[in-house]
């Protein structure tokens, strides 16, 4: 979120063991080649917040002041922030990996909730026409999970 007090070198090392394997989807991290082919673009999407761990340089934030020299550095980020935070809210809500005892009620719930407003995105969706032409195919893909 916004909220930078919640920005801790624990929350900095956390983000990193989960981020470390999937860095090699980007093209701004140098210290391995690219992934994207092997892993998949799909899942590489859903790491697109990892990419805030990538310095400058194509290395990896490791302390908590690189990532707040990362983040105040890139003032352009702001756009592509909002539309990450909907990624992660999707994923958030909905994502569940290969382990389906991890669905339930309350995560089919949370998933409707976030998703309900863009499922008209999808062509599999009857209920109601189309709207990728006015959402836009951009922000209609930020909700693939949903589909």
């Amino acid at each position: 979120g916004t909220d930078e007090s919640k920005v801790t070198q624990e929350l900095v090392t956390k983000c990193l063991n989960v981020c470390k394997p999937k860095l090699c989807c980007f093209d701004s991290y140098k210290l391995e080649s690219s992934c994207k082919a092997t892993v998949g673009a799909d899942e590489c999407e859903l790491f697109g917040l990892c990419e805030q761990m990538i310095t400058d340089d194509g290395g990896v934030v490791k302390t908590l002041i690189e990532l707040d020299s990362q983040e105040f550095d890139d003032e352009n980020n702001a756009p592509s922030s909002s539309m990450e935070l909907i990624e992660k809210e999707v994923y958030d809500a909905c994502y569940f990996g290969t382990d389906e005892s991890k669905v339930t009620q309350e995560l089919v719930t949370k998933c409707l909730n976030v998703c309900k407003p863009k499922l008209c995105c999808f062509d599999s969706y009857k209920l109601e026409s189309s709207c990728k032409a006015t959402v836009g195919a951009d922000e209609c893909e930020l909700f693939g999970l949903c589909e």
